[in-house]
């Protein structure tokens, strides 16, 4: 029998629960329900008492006597008065807990994408997902791709695992223009960031299984690394002043596969990497026999008045490694990224990548293409849009949170804000009943350790982003931790 307290708290393995419609206590005995078909939470598994989820979970008692007596009722719990209560044994086929797949459903973006996909609650205003959702100029760059395009391109074949030459051209064009000298022959087109990391863990650290990578970071590096089973170093953000000393002292004393970092403006804090903090570490990459790999998705979206850096501005031709996102600068339909490298490294994440696909569909690096052409005009309309959301969010916050500590970022989609108290998990179950999602500070830690803070999206409409401020604060009356 498992204690579940005693293992991992039941209010982090249903995630944000409360979203969507009907009483309280029917979406949480649903939310329990599900992670035990998925055999997230095992049969058998001692739940917590009443009181303690309540107080986890920042809900009344009586909404857990509620659902945990609606499970009982329909056979997925037993009740034992005075004793506790249990995952029933009669459960049938549940899925194993230790399926390394049924693990990774535990990660925060993946439950996000499948309740996403599977329970689309109407009504909800996301601030969770800092990506904007409209296709501007995708009908445009269909429309006028013609039918020549298509059949030259297509005569190259299918299966060119490097990307089409036509949108290989187009990023070391648009690279070079943002400072970062490109030849096509460095440029690999991938089906997004995600799948760059995958292929340069793979490709650069499976040897040594370690990386030594900044923390907080995107939570979708550090879901891959545990996908992978790589042991992690943590180091500073890079947009701070210990970072170099402390990556070269990393690197000296445990030899990591690669040091993994954002440039640009940090996901999730929004804090601009410098010049100076970026000559520094082109300066340690010369000096160490570590590949650097700095993501640089966000590097375009400058809010404040100084621009973010890369890493590879500083030293074009070093053994810099930069990723990037078309679906997060273009349109998120697109499913496209690119990786910059060196030709060695080009090479080897050409093996690897014909291994696990011939390449992206020929239509959608076309529609690329003719959007890269459009790149600083859909950005510069984007980045007003996130300039008005920016002040409408620090308007907001000031009038209805004072409570809470902010800073406007100097660039990316996000704001981060900390709460006086609690954690941002807790709240983020309480914003959502309120009708609100926002993204618990502790998933882009990589120790998750409880955080006070939150990440919240500025790409919504400005009407949406008026309207969340209020139920933010509604939700903060009533949240009790």
């Amino acid at each position: 029998m498992t204690d579940w307290w005693t293992t991992m708290g039941l209010d982090e393995v249903l995630g944000i629960w409360a979203r969507g419609t009907g009483p309280l206590y029917d979406r949480l005995a649903l939310a329990i329900q599900r992670r035990i078909e998925s055999g997230d939470v095992p049969i058998g598994t001692r739940l917590p008492s009443e009181r303690a989820l309540a107080k986890s979970l920042s809900v009344s008692r009586t909404t857990v006597i509620n659902a945990y007596a609606r499970l009982d009722d329909l056979g997925w719990l037993e009740r034992r008065q005075g004793a506790g209560t249990w995952v029933a044994r009669r459960v049938a086929s549940p899925a194993d807990p230790q399926d390394p797949a049924v693990k990774e459903t535990r990660s925060y973006a993946v439950l996000r994408v499948l309740r996403a996909a599977l329970e689309p609650a109407p009504g909800v205003i996301d601030l969770a997902a800092a990506a904007f959702k409209d296709a501007d100029g995708v009908v445009d760059a269909l429309a006028a791709t013609t039918p020549e395009e298509i059949v030259a391109n297509g005569e190259l074949g299918g299966y060119l695992p490097l990307g089409f030459p036509v949108l290989r051209d187009a990023v070391a064009v648009h690279l070079s223009g943002l400072g970062i000298p490109t030849l096509p022959g460095q440029v690999v087109v991938t089906t997004g960031v995600q799948q760059s990391t995958a292929l340069l863990f793979t490709a650069l650290a499976r040897e040594r299984n370690l990386v030594a990578i900044e923390t907080p970071t995107w939570n979708g590096t550090i879901d891959l690394l545990r996908h992978l089973g790589m042991a992690a170093l943590p180091l500073p953000p890079a947009c701070g002043d210990d970072f170099a000393a402390s990556a070269a002292r990393v690197a000296g004393t445990r030899r990591p596969g690669l040091i993994w970092l954002t440039s640009g403006f940090h996901n999730p804090t929004g804090l601009r990497l410098t010049g100076a903090h970026a000559k520094a570490i082109a300066e340690l990459a010369a000096e160490i026999d570590v590949p650097i790999v700095e993501n640089a998705t966000l590097l375009e979206y400058r809010l404040g008045a100084q621009p973010g850096h890369t890493v590879a501005q500083h030293a074009p031709d070093g053994p810099i490694i930069t990723v990037g996102s078309l679906s997060k600068t273009l349109s998120p339909g697109l499913r496209l990224g690119w990786i910059r490298a060196p030709r060695s490294v080009v090479t080897r994440i050409a093996r690897l990548k014909s291994l696990l696909d011939s390449g992206a569909s020929l239509i959608p690096q076309l529609v690329a293409t003719r959007l890269l052409a459009r790149s600083h005009e859909i950005v510069g309309e984007r980045r007003q849009r996130l300039q008005a959301n920016c002040r409408i969010m620090d308007a907001g916050l000031s009038a209805e949170l004072p409570e809470w500590t902010w800073r406007r970022p100097d660039g990316g989609m996000a704001l981060w804000a900390e709460l006086p108290r609690g954690t941002g998990l807790n709240f983020a179950h309480v914003a959502a009943r309120y009708g609100v999602e926002v993204v618990p500070g502790s998933v882009f830690d990589l120790a998750e350790r409880p955080s006070p803070a939150v990440r919240i999206s500025l790409t919504r409409s400005a009407g949406e982003t008026i309207e969340a401020v209020g139920r933010l604060a509604e939700a903060w009356k009533h949240y009790r931790p």
